[in-house]
């Protein structure tokens, strides 16, 4: 069954994702639930844009620049894919986008897709949304205008805003990240970035320990090779005029696992996710998250049992003074009223994992037991990147054959009530 990391995320954050829109009027994205209730949405489009910015910025990934492109397709039909020559290569897999995320060329034959092996879901609103709106105009440089024309034109708008939790699903296939296979047929023809001739793929052999694919146009006067890059083993078989290789990301015995640490960056930068949009920039981090880490198991989703139960808490009691005072007995009752401005979430945990069992409904006033107690203090921990690195790291561990655990992270700023 492989291994899986399953993380259900939730994060704050205001007005997201625009859409087309009409006129003067810009409409978030939303989505009609099953309660027929419309809620905003957060494409998954722009989660995975706003991963890479976010990654790029901190210095963990390198992001694929203009040259490491190519348009392909018809006239008027031109789509924008990654380069020939660097799936040829193996290079494409320096590059965490297409790695993770997956990509289709299909300027080869044939054509070359990989399935992303980190799968991202839309994020979705948690409460409904209220077409709350505000009004906006440039008045500031329609003044300045004013004084030399005489006039002043505005450019009035309307944005929609929505300003809540959201919640989404990140799902890693471990066993497939760092690895690709390419597909190349002998004697057919292949279009290389931006040239307009087709070259025809003489050999692919793997000489020297290295892969190399020897190409030819111009009835053979002009050839081409393009070699195995450095940063990756590759292995060649073929199926008669079939050339399938497969690359990997290149492990060194004096560096840390690559596949590890490519995934440890991406956990990385979905606990510190910003998003950028209309000068703002938004903070993404999670402030609650089921991490679920599954060995030769099926994994799960708890995306369902996670529900926001109120923005608001209160509690009320009495505090009750006795003194005496002139020999007279004097009784002082408080009423107290305890307001806490934590958004509270509750997380149901009923389902069988490793380390969590159902807790036992017939306790006397819902009252946790000590060994309960004990329960909550494995499944439940305040949010760091230690921590939910630590946790997730056991999935690395080779004398687990088998696995299957969930915890939940929690940031301070709400309250998770498990059950």
């Amino acid at each position: 069954m492989g291994r899986f990391i399953v993380m259900d995320i939730v994060f704050y954050g205001s007005s997201l994702n625009y859409d087309q829109g009409t006129g003067n009027y810009q409409e978030l994205k939303k989505i009609t639930k099953w309660d027929g209730r419309q809620y905003t949405l957060v494409s998954r489009y722009a989660l995975r844009y706003s991963l890479l910015e976010t990654a790029n910025k901190m210095g963990l990934w390198d992001i694929a620049e203009g040259d490491k492109l190519q348009l392909a397709g018809e006239e008027g039909k031109k789509v924008i894919q990654p380069a020939t020559e660097l799936l040829l290569s193996g290079e494409i897999l320096k590059y965490p986008e297409f790695d993770l995320f997956g990509y289709l060329i299909t300027s080869t034959d044939p054509q070359n897709f990989r399935t992303a092996p980190v799968k991202i879901s839309h994020a979705v609103s948690m409460t409904p949304f209220n077409y709350d709106a505000l009004f906006n105009a440039n008045i500031g440089l329609a003044n300045r205008m004013r004084k030399i024309r005489g006039e002043m034109s505005p450019n009035p708008f309307t944005a929609e805003e929505h300003v809540t939790f959201y919640q989404y699903t990140v799902v890693v296939d471990v066993d497939n990240v760092g690895n690709i296979e390419v597909y190349v047929n002998e004697g057919k023809e292949i279009k290389l970035g931006d040239d307009k001739d087709k070259w025809k793929v003489e050999k692919v052999n793997d000489s020297d320990r290295k892969i190399k694919i020897i190409l030819k146009k111009d009835k053979g006067k002009k050839t081409k090779s393009i070699e195995q890059c450095d940063e990756v083993d590759g292995k060649l078989s073929k199926l008669e005029k079939l050339a399938i290789i497969n690359y990997s990301l290149k492990k060194n015995e004096s560096e840390n696992d690559p596949v590890k640490e490519r995934i440890k960056q991406l956990i990385l930068t979905i606990l510190n996710l910003k998003r950028s949009i209309k000068g703002r920039d938004e903070d993404l981090s999670p402030k609650l998250m089921v991490v679920g880490i599954y060995k030769n198991h099926p994994y799960k989703t708890y995306k369902d049992r996670i529900f926001l139960v109120d923005e608001y808490t209160e509690e009320s009691y009495d505090e009750i003074e006795e003194r005496e005072e002139n020999g007279k007995k004097i009784v002082k009752v408080k009423h107290v009223v305890s307001k806490s401005k934590k958004p509270v979430f509750e997380v149901i945990l009923n389902r069988k994992s490793g380390n969590y069992e159902k807790k036992n409904p017939e306790n006397d006033n819902n009252k946790k037991s000590q060994n309960e107690e004990n329960k909550d203090k494995e499944v439940i921990s305040e949010i760091s990147e230690n921590k939910v690195w630590s946790f997730i790291e056991q999935i690395f561990n080779e004398s687990k054959t088998e696995l299957e655990q969930v915890k939940v992270f929690y940031d301070p700023s709400v309250e998770v009530r498990i059950k």
